[in-house]
């Protein structure tokens, strides 16, 4: 059987996943070091190990209010061309999900504001959402991120 194996992370209660083959680090606390006159959920530019990387608020672009806590942490992908921090609450762990436990996400909940939403995930924990790296950013957050990496 195949398994799909996400990286699964919280914001607030709700718990998201990313598929592990497009995780390139995770790292926990960084200086980030705002950039003014950008969108709300770009958080600003961490140095990672000699890396210029943008930081994007996943709380932020879901909606919800700012944690309670400075303990968040950072999953470092690649998409479009560029290395992202995502910024979450915490990552949870690395899970195993069976092919038959992989869902489509219902079409309902679905639109030009969350065409990211990959897959639905079924686990003994309850149902996970899995996003996809490459539709999270809209053309706008792109150009603004292209941006920010040539100030750096």
């Amino acid at each position: 059987m195949v398994e799909f194996k996400p990286v699964v992370f919280k914001l607030d209660k709700e718990l998201y996943g990313l598929d592990i083959n497009r995780v390139r680090g995770i790292e926990k606390e960084q200086e980030v070091v705002r950039v003014p006159n950008t969108a709300s959920y770009i958080k600003g530019i961490m140095n990672l190990r000699g890396d210029v990387i943008p930081v994007y608020s996943l709380r932020k672009k879901f909606g919800m209010p700012e944690p309670a806590t400075d303990d968040i942490q950072y999953i470092i992908v690649y998409t479009n061309g560029t290395l992202l921090a995502l910024e979450v609450d915490n990552v949870d762990e690395i899970h195993n999900i069976e092919d038959n436990d992989v869902h489509v996400v219902p079409s309902i909940v679905t639109n030009a504001d969350t065409r990211y939403f990959d897959k639905v995930l079924k686990t003994n924990r309850g149902l996970i959402i899995t996003i996809d790296i490459d539709k999270l950013l809209s053309d706008d957050e792109l150009s603004q991120i292209e941006q920010i990496k040539d100030l750096a």
